[in-house]
């Protein structure tokens, strides 16, 4: 085995650096080969206190948030799928805005989400219930309720959720009132979001 010792390995043309066994050293930085590996030894620290580091530990996406662009109708007693067609920003282009209105987790993102969203009713009578249900995959996972005490105003609830989704799972937003009539989500107040997890 050879040994090479020297003080200075200078590069031959500005701007180009050195390769070394694939591995390119500039004065901008060094660049490992597609598919190669900078292993950090056991014992050993990273230390960006005086630099910036981006790409450890996940930016928490995807992530998405939408709304609706028009008030959004419901009749009594029955679950609806909230149709949240306006999207606010939507990272992974995971979002169904047109036709299937829901979260898709794209391929390689499964993981824990945490998912939100919130909804203001008209103006109703008083002690009538109201609900807003996260799906998973077609099937009720959380919901919450609300009962309201008052006359002449109007409620407005939110609720949130942890789910764990794998790839191709999907996440929908549901409804529910039983105030015994025809009531509309008011489109300025109603919306859906969530974001993956990182760390977890």
């Amino acid at each position: 085995m050879s040994e090479v010792k020297v003080d200075t390995i200078s590069e031959r043309t500005a701007a180009n650096g050195v390769a070394v066994d694939g591995v390119t050293i500039k004065d901008s930085g060094l660049t490992i080969p597609s598919g190669g590996t900078l292993t950090v030894a056991s014992g050993a620290t990273i230390d960006a206190s005086a630099g910036t580091a981006t790409g450890f530990g996940g930016d928490n996406t995807p992530s998405w948030f939408v709304k609706l662009s028009t008030d959004f109708s419901c009749t009594t007693g029955s679950f609806h799928k909230v149709e949240f067609d306006t999207e606010v920003w939507d990272t992974d282009a995971a979002y169904d805005s047109t036709t299937n209105y829901r979260f898709t987790v794209p391929v390689g993102a499964g993981g824990k989400y945490l998912v939100t969203g919130g909804v203001r009713w008209p103006t109703t009578s008083a002690n009538k219930a109201y609900y807003i249900s996260f799906f998973k995959n077609g099937s009720e996972v959380l919901f919450g309720a609300y009962r309201f005490y008052s006359t002449n105003a109007a409620p407005v609830f939110t609720n949130t959720a942890i789910l764990d989704l794998a790839a191709s799972d999907y996440c929908e937003m549901y409804v529910v009132q039983n105030q015994g009539s025809t009531a509309s989500l008011n489109s300025s107040y109603a919306y859906f979001s969530g974001f993956k997890l990182a760390g977890v």
